[in-house]
């Protein structure tokens, strides 16, 4: 379900799983979340960046100097937040590729938490240099699962 707004608003559903779009880089500070709405989720939750970190080290897969891992999700206060990877490293544009494995991980994780709602700023769009209809292509593993999947654009 497409929605005109902040996804940071997601913050006010008891359910919600605030999510942003990101990439694979990690440096000893945690996560790259330099820019957009990596950035703003980030500024929201200063802890975010390690939590995101340790989890994609866990859960993923090295690439060269990036990692692979699609989708994660960390609890912080009580509340989840999340990763959805559109792109390797943050220098370099949006993969549609990327983007359909990512959705296909969010599905598979929203299956297994069957009451939570996604709150996510659209991804690959803006910063990440593609056009809405090829990635909303790319976002079809998100289909049938019940407007659990919100997705935000300003």
């Amino acid at each position: 379900m497409h929605v005109k707004g902040d996804f940071l608003t997601g913050r006010s559903d008891p359910l919600g799983v605030v999510v942003a779009p990101s990439n694979g880089v990690i440096t000893p500070a945690g996560l790259v979340m330099g820019a957009g709405a990596a950035l703003a989720l980030a500024r929201h939750q200063p802890e975010l960046r390690q939590a995101l970190a340790r989890r994609i080290e866990r859960d993923g897969v090295r690439e060269g100097r990036c990692w692979r891992y699609g989708f994660v999700a960390v609890r912080l206060g009580g509340r989840l937040y999340g990763a959805f990877q559109t792109k390797l490293d943050f220098r370099r544009g949006a993969d549609l590729e990327l983007i359909r494995y990512s959705a296909e991980r969010l599905a598979a994780w929203l299956i297994e938490e069957p009451r939570a709602v996604v709150h996510m700023a659209f991804p690959g769009v803006g910063l990440g240099g593609l056009e809405v209809d090829a990635v909303q292509q790319a976002l079809a593993p998100l289909e049938g699962l019940g407007g659990r999947v919100r997705l935000y654009r300003l």
